[in-house]
C-alpha cells in the first residue's frame, strides 16, 4: 500500500470477506462504516466491540479499535451492524457475526502486517541469498534501529533498515569475511 488504511476501509475490507464467505446473517437490517474514518499506523491495536439490545429497538453490533499513541490511549470506529429483530435466536446470530468479524479481521491484519506498519522503523536480516529471514526487531527511532543494526551486523552478513513511513530501506553489510 502507498498509504495508510484507513478505519473505514477496514471495516469495508472485513465486511467484504464476510460476504464472499456468505457469514452475514440474512437478518441483518444494515451494515455501516463509520463516518469519521481515520489512517491505521500500527497493527499494534486491539479490536473492542459492543454487542447490544437497542435503547429503543433491535440489536446493535458496534466495532471500533484501541491503541497507543504516545502512551495516551485512542479509539476510532469501525463500524455498525444492526437487526430489527431483538429475540434470543437473534441475539445469537449477531455474537457468530461478532466472532466471525473478530476472526476475519485477525486473519487479515496478521497476512498483511506490513499494510498496517507505519510507524518507527524495522531492522531485519539478509541470509546468504539475500532471502529475508522471518523476524526481525521493530525500533521506535532511527537511532535505535541504527544501534540494532550494529549489533546484528556483529553475527550476520546482511542487515536492512527500513523506515516505515517511507518505505525506504537501507542495506548494510558486515565487511568482515566470512
Amino acid at each position: 500500500m502507498e498509504k495508510p488504511m484507513t478505519t473505514k476501509e477496514l471495516f469495508c475490507k472485513i465486511l467484504d470477506i464476510l460476504k464472499d464467505k456468505g457469514r452475514l446473517p440474512e437478518i441483518l437490517d444494515y451494515s455501516l462504516a463509520d463516518g469519521n474514518p481515520v489512517p491505521i499506523r500500527t497493527y499494534e491495536f486491539e479490536l473492542r466491540s459492543n454487542l447490544n439490545y437497542g435503547s429503543n429497538e433491535g440489536i446493535y453490533l458496534d466495532l471500533w479499535i484501541e491503541y497507543f499513541n504516545k502512551r495516551e490511549k485512542c479509539q476510532h470506529g469501525l463500524g455498525t451492524f444492526k437487526t430489527l429483530y431483538e429475540d434470543n435466536k437473534a441475539m445469537y446470530r449477531m455474537a457468530e457475526l461478532l466472532a466471525d468479524f473478530v476472526m476475519e479481521e485477525r486473519a487479515y491484519v496478521n497476512g498483511n502486517l506490513d499494510d498496517f506498519t507505519w510507524e518507527g522503523e524495522d531492522v531485519y536480516v539478509l541470509d546468504d541469498e539475500g532471502k529475508r529471514l522471518p523476524w526481525g526487531y521493530s525500533c521506535g527511532s532511527m537511532e535505535r534501529a541504527l544501534k540494532r543494526k550494529d549489533q546484528m551486523l556483529e553475527k550476520y552478513h546482511q542487515v536492512v533498515v527500513r523506515d516505515n513511513a517511507t518505505r525506504k530501506e537501507k542495506r548494510f553489510q558486515n565487511q568482515r569475511k566470512r
